[in-house]
């Protein structure tokens, strides 16, 4: 079954008002005016539906958190299900005319809005579309962003277009190795509100670049819109590999153990980090007396010494610290595949 996730504006309002020549059209009106128009002159939404839209697929409709929104959602809603689709309104909070609310918190709430009505429908075996037609057009550019991130096609379909447009997911691998590397500040910054001080202050010493995925508002710093839905991706991507077989040989599985709860914390995070083949590609490194590759590069505390197997998971042959040497002992002994083997379960993995 499909899903098409169609944001909405106003359009269904100011062509009935033309059309049928009434200020204000109620209920009633609206309804026989979507019954009895055709589509393509009805609203953007409906245009674009007429060319998307097959025989029983389910419509989520996101409207904005004004009074044009809601009745013209509520209004296409109805109408959808009379035709016997199934279909919802969900309204996007701070998504309104005011112009300080919509750019940061509406345009953050659309996003979160779109991933969670993704991965809800996904969970149930929906396959997913967006429809970008509808709405403002801020919502276009982070609804496609969304779309490029979580592998969903984006439709839009212009007033002077006869053809809806086609913006399929790519096939570029995105970098998350930023997100990677200093994953607990963003699970701090995304956790709550956060004062602008105090975030300048966890920001001393790390990379200048994460400051692009911030915004700041009245003295508080959050993600950004675009930094929403890049982390939003990058967690989508780690649940999405959850079932990426990790396997440790008996002597990284034995180092693992024997270290202290939270090192052992700081080596889970990494060998969850190992499921995604984007970071294994950009995030490690090869190192002498080895033909291995290494995770993480740069200076980090933990190092793997890991291999990728045929079943496309990964092997772990070697856990090591920088802080107790143990990383420079194994470079100078060598970690060689053929010297390991009966690997188990990562304990960690469910």
């Amino acid at each position: 079954m499909r899903t098409i996730i169609t944001t909405v504006g106003t359009s269904l309002l100011m062509n009935a008002k033309r059309d049928v020549g009434v200020e204000r059209l109620d209920e009633q009106q609206l309804a026989n005016y979507l019954r009895h128009t055709e589509a393509a002159r009805v609203s953007a939404e409906t245009n674009s539906l007429s060319r998307l839209l097959q025989s029983d697929e389910r419509i989520i409709f996101l409207c904005s958190q004004t009074d044009d929104g809601r009745r013209c959602a509520g209004a296409l809603a109805q109408h959808y299900k009379n035709a016997s689709h199934d279909t919802c309104m969900v309204e996007i909070p701070d998504l309104t005319y005011v112009e300080s609310r919509f750019k940061m918190r509406g345009l953050r709430s659309l996003v979160a809005t779109l991933i969670e009505q993704i991965r809800r429908e996904r969970g149930q075996g929906h396959t997913v579309l967006i429809n970008a037609t509808g709405g403002f057009k801020a919502e276009i550019a982070y609804a496609t962003l969304v779309g490029l991130l979580f592998d969903v096609p984006v439709y839009y379909m212009h007033e002077a277009f006869r053809e809806i447009i086609e913006m399929p997911p790519t096939p570029i691998s995105w970098d998350y190795s930023l997100l990677a590397n200093y994953e607990e500040f963003f699970e701090w910054i995304d956790a709550d509100l956060r004062a602008t001080v105090e975030v300048d202050t966890r920001l001393r010493g790390l990379p200048e670049n994460i400051r692009l995925l911030l915004a700041e508002e009245e003295g508080w710093t959050m993600l950004s819109p675009a930094g929403e839905v890049f982390y939003g991706a990058y967690r989508d991507r780690l649940q999405r590999t959850e079932d990426v077989p990790i396997l440790l040989s008996m002597q990284a599985l034995d180092t693992y153990r024997s270290t202290a709860p939270e090192v052992r914390r700081v080596f889970d995070r990494a060998f969850a980090k190992l499921r995604l083949p984007e970071l294994r590609a950009s995030g490690a490194d090869r190192v002498r007396n080895s033909d291995c590759l290494v995770y993480p590069k740069g200076h980090r505390e933990e190092r793997l010494f890991f291999f990728e197997a045929e079943d496309g998971g990964v092997r772990i042959c070697e856990v090591s610290r920088h802080s107790d040497q143990s990383y420079e002992r194994l470079i100078d002994r060598g970690v060689r595949r053929r010297d390991y083997g009966d690997f188990q379960k990562w304990p960690g993995q469910g």
